[in-house]
């Protein structure tokens, strides 16, 4: 175990805050942590019952410099539920409702740096109610069977680990 003595906040932003922390460990060593904060977010396999297919985004990812292909995904807000923000980001995404909303926990992208969860969600298109993209996001959506998607993986194609991780569970319900 480490316990914090210290420590320093370096930025804060409207997604992440950055601190660097003088941390004590059991034995007495002492050392240094950054880390990124982050509330953590959602991802949801969204399932189109009339083809079986599941909807996937495709967008610019900044930070990567490249188009990324991905399960619809999200920031959760401030003291906002993770089923809600899931359900929230579907239809601002996806433009669909959500049924059937079932839970795979959460993974964990990047522990040594960071503290970001995301959780992982499946579901069921419900209601088209039409998306609506943040001013600064342009996004495409897309569908693909389980195989198809993991395929994808394979050919390194797919690369996002949020979507990886779901995927991963989608494929062992499905045996």
């Amino acid at each position: 175990m480490e316990k914090k003595v210290n420590g320093k906040t370096i930025y804060e932003g409207k997604v992440v805050t950055l601190t660097v922390d003088q941390i004590l460990t059991d034995e007495g060593n002492e050392g240094l942590r950054e880390v990124v904060h982050h509330r953590g977010g959602c991802c949801i396999a969204l399932q189109d019952p009339d083809d079986g297919k599941y909807f996937c985004v495709r967008q610019y990812r900044y930070a990567q410099g490249t188009e990324m292909l991905e399960f619809c995904a999200g920031k959760i807000e401030e003291g906002e539920d993770p089923a809600v923000t899931v359900c929230r980001e579907s239809e601002e995404e996806l433009g669909y409702t959500v049924k059937d909303l079932k839970s795979y926990g959460y993974i964990v992208p990047t522990c040594g740096y960071s503290s970001e969860k995301i959780y992982l969600y499946s579901g069921i298109k419900g209601e088209r109610v039409g998306t609506h993209f943040d001013a600064d996001e342009e996004i495409s959506e897309e569908k693909y069977s389980l195989q198809e998607l993991a395929e994808m993986v394979t050919k390194g194609e797919l690369v996002d680990a949020k979507t990886i991780a779901l995927l991963w569970h989608l494929r062992r319900s499905d045996v």
